[in-house]
């Protein structure tokens, strides 16, 4: 007569091995997931913050040349408020002495007609450095930053304490005093955020 196995003897049964490869199963696809979703998050706020840096650096280079712009009869300093599909895009046209510069106001070697406007969501430099040139061999067209939604600027006009939305350099006083843009970019998943810039400029002719 055979003895009874004790419970401590007994091995799984079928069922207990796949009840417990079902529980390994699912908390291995909970642990990957909670890091998929991490590491995407991550990399998102990575992307997101080096779209940001670029604007903001787009915007140091705008303020420099804005800085330099001049106001000639020849290239009257012009903002033009404008709206594409419901959001601004607006224009900026003025004189400038020369690309990415503007920290040294003796060192005039060249002037230049420059034109910030959005593209549908790229924000364009245009410069012409034949101002009296009718061809577009001296017109360069860059894409200074993407994905941007809107593009807004404000002018002020010291002589009146105001702002304004246009600016017209022949029928004010050539440079506004200063100027206020907006740049507002699409985040992939969040919500369109906007960057500010404050730019003081001096009345040049």
């Amino acid at each position: 007569m055979s003895s009874q196995p004790r419970p401590s003897e007994r091995g799984f049964t079928l069922v207990e091995v796949l009840l417990a490869v079902s529980l390994v199963a699912v908390i291995a696809a909970m642990v990957f997931s909670g890091l998929y979703l991490s590491a995407t998050a991550i990399e998102q706020a990575r992307a997101e913050a080096a779209d940001e840096r670029l604007l903001r650096s787009t915007l140091g280079v705008m303020a420099e040349e804005l800085a330099a712009s001049i106001n000639r009869s020849t290239g009257p300093w012009l903002g033009i408020n404008a709206q594409r599909e419901g959001q601004p895009a607006d224009t900026v046209a003025f004189l400038s002495v020369g690309q990415f510069r503007g920290t040294d106001w003796g060192s005039e070697t060249e002037t230049v007609r420059i034109v910030y406007t959005r593209d549908e969501d790229r924000l364009l430099r245009v410069v012409r450095r034949n101002l009296y040139g009718l061809t577009d061999e001296s017109i360069d067209h860059l894409t200074m930053a993407a994905k941007v939604k809107a593009f807004n600027v404000r002018y002020y006009d010291r002589a009146n304490g105001l702002w304004f939305d246009e600016w017209d350099g022949r029928a004010r006083n050539g440079v506004p005093g200063a100027i206020l843009i907006e740049l507002t970019f699409d985040q992939d998943r969040n919500e369109p955020r906007m960057i500010r810039q404050y730019v003081s400029l001096r009345s040049r002719s």
